[in-house]
């Protein structure tokens, strides 16, 4: 996806180049080469992704029920459906059936959740408290911030053109041996 900029923002299509608006960005992208799902679906040379798409669905499904309806929210997290989806396709994908690949899933999950409640009822260690809080010493008020080192003095300005201090040419000039130059 490729950002708009300048001062004029469109939404439309010219030339086979779509230009919309998403959030509170401006994109542009090219139109895909299949004018429409139907053909896709009946085109020949993409037969076999067809068939993975439509396997891909089925293990969807098959992971849809058993996540939400099936393991507590406490086993839920950010990406495990994708990885149990991918499971259940790899499954598919080996020739096991429907049914297998059920049974498998279902076997899978409840390992997860014994996990899950296996260290809930770990007690946790009570660390004693101390008896005194820890505290910084404040920093001095007249210290000044620390500056990052650089190797140069040189720095890019604003409108993209380089700076170079007076102080970086003459050292620069300085360091070029004299004997050098006569040659």
């Amino acid at each position: 996806m490729a950002k708009q900029v300048g001062p004029v923002f469109i939404t439309g299509t010219i030339d086979g180049i779509i230009f919309y608006k998403l959030g509170d960005t401006y994109y542009l992208r090219s139109k895909g080469d299949y004018k429409s799902a139907k053909r896709m679906r009946k085109d020949p040379s993409l037969k076999r992704t067809m068939a993975n798409a439509e396997r891909f669905g089925v293990a969807a499904r098959m992971v849809k029920r058993v996540y939400y309806r099936q393991l507590p929210g406490t086993v839920r997290k950010p990406g495990l459906f994708a990885r149990l989806t991918g499971m259940v396709n790899k499954w598919l994908y080996q020739g096991h059936t429907k049914e297998e690949a059920q049974e498998l899933l279902m076997a899978h999950c409840q390992v997860l959740a014994a996990k899950q409640k296996a260290t809930e009822a770990t007690p946790v260690a009570a660390v004693p408290p101390t008896t005194k809080p820890v505290q910084q010493p404040p920093a001095p008020a007249n210290q000044k911030p620390k500056q990052a080192r650089y190797l140069s003095n040189w720095k890019v300005k604003r409108n993209g053109r380089l700076h170079i201090p007076e102080t970086a040419t003459t050292s620069r000039q300085e360091c070029i041996n004299p004997e050098l130059l006569k040659e």
